[in-house]
């Protein structure tokens, strides 16, 4: 049987997905079933797993990450899920910073200070995960299309 990409060279497999025959440059492991190019890029395919080996990611789940433990002050673990650790360490020790700061403005203004650290919380969760949003859209690769 031959690659149905491929005319001359000898197939696999079979594409559990939608049957036609592929060769070993055309076919990838998901889940120990092997699956065409065509059936994993047009979504036909469940994935978890990207061409390169690599798992690929859920979009929600590192928003969630980021949201969450960002409303208490807690940023950059959806970062970290997402495989950018850099970023997420950034925004984890920024933001850890910026509470200390916060919780002295509170401390020293007799509460009044929650009137200007809490909507700051809130703009940098929306800047985060906006950010974190762009980031994920941008790599396919690990997040799917």
């Amino acid at each position: 049987m031959k690659c149905y990409v491929h005319f001359d060279r000898e197939a696999e497999g079979i594409c559990t997905s939608c049957g036609k025959p592929i060769c070993t440059e055309c076919s990838i492991n998901v889940q120990q079933r092997l699956v065409c190019r065509d059936c994993l890029s047009s979504g036909r395919a469940t994935a978890s797993v990207s061409s390169q080996g690599r798992s690929i990611k859920d979009r929600s789940i590192a928003l969630i990450l980021e949201i969450l433990p960002g409303l208490f002050g807690f940023f950059g673990f959806g970062w970290i899920y997402s495989g950018n650790t850099s970023t997420g360490v950034i925004w984890l020790i920024g933001v850890l910073i910026w509470d200390i700061i916060a919780f002295f403005i509170i401390a020293f203004s007799a509460g009044f200070g929650c009137f200007c650290t809490v909507p700051v919380n809130i703009i940098l969760i929306a800047i985060s995960a906006t950010s974190l949003n762009t980031y994920t859209k941008q790599h396919p690769e690990l997040f799917g299309g």
